[in-house]
């Protein structure tokens, strides 16, 4: 790689980074957030769900201007959207009479920060003049990760030092990530956009049955990832008992590395481990982790199964964008884009559904039900190796 694209490498890292803090912040907050202002589970499952919504929106929306405008514009949105989001949310709920609806509106503004980031990290890296792609991406993808890690451990620890009520000042702080991808979208170099037209091409893959496929094995991927990330920190310290510095720390945090090294592991074994086996044993794997959190009175034990479903999910997303693109060669950046817009509805489904069926029959209930989300998983890959038997295609993968 040209030396002068290195800090834009690594600034796309940073990026990442603050995608895992804007997407995972406010469930680590929950316990507080329902204690200062008596949210119900459904209102703190819908928060999150409107993370993954305006995500969603932004996908559909805005994909097109990152081709118009170029990446610099998009970074620097994203930076800004997310820094005005962390203000709103951090200190307008109180000085409301209505903190929830300034929750929300917080929100927004950190999801269309998040959402503009996801369109435009991955082509951006790809587009870095580096021989070395496959390893750049696999590397940025487990960012988020360590990015997931860092909010939980640190948002906890200050949350255990500082007091639960002042959750804003915490939040205030991480404004400072938004805040130096800000100045470094103004300055470091940046390639230029160069946009495919495939439209024959797309039209003949809207017919293809395998295309609904991995739309529906990434929806259920999503799903099966980010319920047990977006509940896991209030399950274990009001359905396990667990205190929410160790529930968090042993939980989320452990959940967070084990993403972030099935990820590592899946690209630097790549030619001896293959991608479907991180994928059908990771979900069968995640459906029995989810049985066990649920079903368990131990809390070790939930603990522990918790951080291994981090594990068993890691290449659920990332994974399904390497079968597509396999399977449809021909196709340009716009199949990735549709396949995010099926991943974030998995991420508004998932946890909306398990923090209903919370507020009807408990946390406990709602994790057991969510176990049909990895089974569902492994359904979509198990057709698409069928698929690929058939036509003597597996050794692609």
């Amino acid at each position: 790689m040209k030396s002068n694209y290195k800090i834009t490498k690594y600034t796309c890292y940073l990026f990442y980074i603050m995608q895992g803090t804007l997407l995972n912040i406010a469930a680590v907050l929950f316990v507080p957030l329902q204690e200062q202002f008596g949210l119900s589970y459904m209102k703190l499952g819908t928060l999150i769900s409107l993370n993954f919504a305006i995500q969603l929106t932004v996908d559909i929306v805005l994909s097109k201007m990152v081709d118009k405008k170029g990446y610099r514009l998009a970074l620097q949105i994203s930076s800004a959207a997310a820094f005005i989001g962390y203000g709103i949310f951090a200190w307008m709920p109180r000085l409301s009479a209505n903190p929830y609806l300034w929750l929300m509106i917080g929100m927004v503004f950190m999801s269309v920060g998040s959402g503009y980031m996801e369109i435009t990290i991955s082509p951006l890296i790809h587009a870095l003049p580096d021989k070395a792609k496959g390893k750049n991406m696999a590397l940025l993808h487990s960012f988020y990760a360590w990015g997931q890690f860092v909010t939980v451990v640190v948002t906890t620890i200050l949350l255990a030092v500082i007091g639960r009520e002042n959750w804003h000042l915490i939040v205030t702080g991480w404004m400072i990530f938004p805040l130096v991808g800000l100045i470094l979208s103004c300055i470091i170099p940046v390639p230029e956009v160069t946009a495919e037209e495939n439209s024959s091409y797309s039209l003949k893959i809207f017919k293809e049955p395998m295309f609904i496929v991995f739309l529906l094995m990434i929806f259920f991927g999503a799903c099966s990832e980010n319920i047990m990330v977006q509940w896991s920190s209030a399950f274990m310290e009001q359905a396990m008992g667990i205190k929410k510095v160790i529930g968090d720390i042993a939980g989320m945090s452990m959940f967070a590395v084990m993403l972030g090294l099935c990820r590592v592991i899946s690209a630097m074994t790549e030619k001896k481990i293959k991608l479907y086996h991180f994928m059908l044993y990771g979900s069968l794997t995640a459906f029995v982790c989810y049985l066990v959190v649920a079903m368990t009175d131990v809390s070790v034990l939930a603990l522990a199964f918790c951080g291994l479903t981090g594990f068993a999910t890691a290449m659920l997303w990332p994974g399904t964008l390497v079968f597509a693109a396999e399977y449809f060669p021909k196709a340009g950046a716009w199949l990735f884009a549709y396949l995010a817009i099926a991943g974030d509805l998995g991420g508004v489904f998932g946890p909306w559904l398990t923090g209903t069926l919370a507020d009807k029959s408990g946390l406990k209930a709602g994790m057991l039900v969510s176990a049909i989300f990895p089974i569902l998983s492994a359904a979509c890959i198990l057709i698409y190796l069928r698929k690929c038997r058939k036509d003597k295609q597996l050794r692609k993968l």
